[in-house]
C-alpha cells in the first residue's frame, strides 16, 4: 500500500496547526518544534490538511493504518449486494415463452434478485412502440405482486427498452 499522507521529515510546510494524538489541539508551531514533541512521545508527525492553515496530528501512524484497514474491512463485510439477473426479450415473444420468463422472474425476484427487463426491438419492428409497451404491460400483470417497479419502462438506444424490478416488501 503506498503511503496516502506525508510523514515526519517529508513534510515540506515550517508552520503547522498541531493536534495531539488525543485530540487536543496544541496550536500552531514550527515543523521542526512539532517533530520534537512527536519523537518525545515516540510518534510520528503527519500532515492531514494542507492549504492556508496545514493540520498536523501527532499520533502512531502504524496503528493509524492498521486500524483503518481493519474499518475499511469491516465496511466492506457490512455492504449490500445487489444481486442483478436480466431478461431479453422481443416483442414478437409467443406467449409460452413470455410464461418462462415470468416463471423465472418470480423464481428470482423470491431468491432476492433485482431483474433488469430488457426488449429488443430490431429492424421495422422498432417503428411499433406499442407493441413493446403492449408487452411490458402484459409481462407486468404476469408478475404480479411478487415485484414493484422501480424504473418504469424506458428508451435507452434506438433498439433497447429497459425496466428495473425489485422484490416486493411483504
Amino acid at each position: 500500500m503506498k503511503n496516502r499522507f506525508v510523514l515526519n521529515e517529508q513534510i515540506r510546510e515550517n508552520r503547522l496547526l498541531i493536534i495531539d494524538s488525543d485530540g487536543t489541539n496544541l496550536g500552531e508551531m514550527t515543523k521542526q518544534e512539532a517533530l520534537e514533541l512527536a519523537q518525545k512521545q515516540g510518534m510520528d508527525l503527519v500532515l492531514f490538511s494542507t492549504g492556508d492553515k496545514p493540520i498536523a496530528k501527532i499520533i502512531d501512524y502504524g496503528k493509524f493504518v492498521y486500524e483503518n484497514k481493519k474499518k475499511n474491512k469491516e465496511n466492506k463485510k457490512n455492504q449490500v449486494k445487489v444481486k442483478n439477473k436480466e431478461i431479453k426479450v422481443k416483442p414478437a415473444i409467443g406467449i409460452h415463452d413470455l410464461e418462462v420468463r415470468v416463471k423465472n422472474a418470480k423464481e428470482w425476484l423470491s431468491s432476492g434478485y433485482r431483474i433488469r427487463f430488457v426488449v429488443l426491438t430490431y429492424g421495422r419492428i422498432a417503428t411499433k412502440v406499442d407493441l413493446v409497451y403492449e408487452l411490458y404491460e402484459k409481462f407486468i400483470s404476469m408478475v404480479g405482486d411478487c415485484a414493484t417497479i422501480q424504473q418504469p419502462l424506458k428508451k435507452v438506444s434506438n433498439v433497447q427498452y429497459e425496466s428495473f424490478l425489485i422484490p416486493a416488501k411483504k
